[in-house]
């Protein structure tokens, strides 16, 4: 590749390949979070573009401590651009970022290639990391899945941030101007920008620490200058953030260990079981078959200690040696440090301590940039010692074919949500996961309740710590014209949902039990009486969140209010609103208050809502939709008097 048109082809070729790879899948559907993060999000669906629009769409999702607002920003213009909800448009503009991506790799591997050493042989090494990374399976959940444009967005920022940082400190290391100015936009685009699509950006400094720790070994005056810059610059961003950060934790352990209360694992088991699934990740990026794949891994045993499995020992050993071997090799072989440093620099946050599910495979879409990177220069320099370039790079071309194949398969598996979740069921029968989606399709799509009650039942057996599917398996045993719950059952639910943790896919399956009682469903009515002490215990649970705490209260006073236990949800919402006090309580309790005719005292709490602080949009659009109906009741009222 020795002229700039050469390049250019074959990289525009590269961008082809990836487009054909992604191809059969691009016409699928919305699936799974998709739904309450973009198609049931009503502020998404902007019509028209004025500012109130965007920024309400922006600040829509609660997604993540900064709620993510470009990538729901980012779902509102293609709502705009297409008019409606047509999944082709949104996984188009995730397949535009994908490939946006695969230049930025392109650019910042040619940098890094030319600082190890790689010579002519940088544009050969930064295209077929390009390739590889691009077209590799593991990638497709952050294309084709819309709302992982959340991953590939901010990795774009995280990108285009890196690439500024190489060319910074390289000015700062030939002495050149300007370079002090290039390391300081990269925080602002790398960090600033793509945190605001997934918090992950965050961990850029980290990134750049590695690049730092590999690329710059030398002496020399103009070396030592940038070098304290750099350090300067690294005690900034991520000495001082973590100090900040275990200072926080120290004094308020509760932020960190509270979000364990929804998990069936604890802070240690996750931290055990981690180092197992990284080597598992590892496995996936190397050889990806497509029966390792998939859309879920909760069939990963978690460790209970060090030897429960026997292999979290090996993994914990594994890791540190590998980490050992990067420092002591940093000198001599940076390329393998900068893979083993890069790939756990990007697992830094959701492969450690944040109560995270276990393992997903987007987690991967930039930490597996290091790994291959290394791979494909490691095979250039023994191609170009060897003299035989040609057969190695022929070896590289069958590798990407492979993976892009590989791709093409799974993207056609994507054209459907039942195929996926037929892919899922049949790749990894032992998810709980699986199983309750396998549930899914035959009970709403299928219409086999019979069916869909076993597979909910397997889930159960394989994760008897999620009451989710418990209640789920009851409901389409109930649909299949079984027996309601005799008692011992409906105390073991009680007691589950008051004193086991409460992940959501539990509080997933009360609001579908809810909404199929709201719905009038023959199947859920007759469980009205148990689906209340069902969310009473929920709420009673000490684990229970906030915005979890909110759901189910709201829950109980809607199948309050549709079944007219009117008393009964006025005291539901009235102790509710003591121990946490938000508007939509109040609310709820004018309602019922106004269903039972006391008109008076429901003026009086309207009017109390108005001066509570911080109402948001929709707690004043109910306030105004319940003026209006007391409004209507009144005049109703004195009618049916004076008649």
């Amino acid at each position: 590749m020795k002229t700039a048109s050469t390049r250019r082809l074959a990289l525009a070729a590269v961008l082809a390949l990836v487009v054909l790879a992604y191809l059969p899948g691009l016409r699928g559907p919305f699936v799974f979070d998709d739904y309450p993060n973009i198609v049931n999000n009503p502020t998404v669906a902007v019509t028209t573009l004025t500012v109130q629009n965007l920024y309400t769409a922006a600040s829509s999702n609660t997604s993540g401590p900064l709620g993510r607002p470009l990538a729901a920003l980012s779902f509102a213009l293609d709502h705009y651009r297409a008019g409606g909800f047509y999944p082709l448009a949104f996984k188009l503009t995730n397949l535009a970022i994908h490939l946006l991506n695969v230049l930025l790799v392109y650019a910042l591997v040619g940098r890094v290639a030319r600082r190890l050493g790689a010579g002519e042989s940088s544009a050969a090494v930064a295209l077929f990391t390009a390739l590889l990374w691009g077209l590799h399976p593991l990638q497709l959940t952050s294309v084709l899945y819309v709302v992982q444009r959340m991953t590939s967005l901010s990795a774009l920022w995280v990108l285009a941030g890196s690439w500024l940082w190489l060319a910074g400190r390289q000015r700062l290391a030939e002495d050149r101007r300007g370079g002090a100015a290039l390391l300081l936009s990269s925080l602002v685009v790398g960090v600033g920008l793509g945190a605001l699509a997934k918090e992950n950006a965050l961990l850029l400094p980290l990134y750049l620490a590695v690049l730092e720790l590999c690329l710059w070994r030398g002496t020399g005056a103009a070396h030592d200058q940038g070098r304290r810059f750099a350090n300067g610059f690294f005690a900034v961003t991520v000495l001082a953030p973590a100090l900040l950060g275990l200072g926080l934790l120290a004094w308020q352990p509760g932020w960190l260990l509270d979000g364990y209360g929804g998990r069936p694992f604890t802070l240690g088991e996750r931290l055990l079981t981690e180092a197992r699934v990284l080597w598992f990740y590892v496995g996936l990026i190397l050889l990806p078959t497509p029966g390792r794949l998939g859309l879920y891994h909760d069939d990963i045993a978690l460790s209970t200690g060090l030897l429960a499995p026997w292999t979290t020992l090996a993994a914990l050993a594994g890791w540190l040696l590998a980490l050992a071997a990067a420092i002591a090799l940093r000198r001599r072989a940076p390329v393998v440090a900068l893979a083993v440093l890069w790939f756990l620099a990007g697992h830094a946050m959701e492969s450690t301590v944040v109560p995270l599910e276990i393992a997903h495979e987007h987690r991967n879409y930039l930490p597996s940039l290091g790994p291959l990177l290394a791979t494909v220069y490691g095979v250039t320099v023994f191609a170009r010692r060897t003299g035989r370039a040609a057969l190695y790079g022929a070896l590289g071309v069958a590798t990407s074919l492979a993976l892009g194949f590989g791709t093409f398969g799974r993207s056609a598996t994507w054209h459907s949500e039942e195929t996926i979740i037929e892919a899922l069921y049949r790749q990894h029968p032992q998810s709980a996961s699986a199983q309750q989606m396998m549930g899914e399709l035959m009970l709403h799509r299928r219409g086999q309740p019979a069916q869909a009650a076993e597979h909910y039942q397997h889930a159960y057996a394989l994760a008897p710590w999620e009451t989710g599917y418990r209640l789920r398996a009851l409901r389409a045993r109930r649909t299949a014209g079984g027996a309601l719950p005799d008692a011992t059952e409906h105390q073991a639910i009680v007691s589950a949902l008051r004193s086991r943790p409460l992940p959501p896919t539990t509080l997933l399956a009360l609001g579908s039990l809810s909404a199929c009682a709201l719905a009038g469903e023959p199947a859920c009515l007759d469980l009205t009486p148990a689906l209340l002490d069902w969310l009473t215990a929920a709420a009673e649970n000490p684990r229970i969140n906030t915005v979890s705490l909110t759901q189910v209260t709201m829950n109980y006073g809607q199948i309050c209010l549709q079944t007219g236990r009117f008393e009964q949800g006025l005291d539901w919402v009235r102790a509710a609103y003591r121990q946490t006090p938000q508007p939509v309580y109040r609310l709820m309790e004018a309602n019922f208050l106004m269903l039972q005719g006391r008109f008076e005292l429901t003026a009086a709490v309207l009017a109390d809502v108005h001066q509570l602080p911080g109402l948001s949009a929709t707690d004043r659009g109910h306030l105004k939709v319940l003026e209006q109906a007391l409004s209507r009741r009144r005049a109703e009222a004195e009618l049916t008097a004076a008649d």
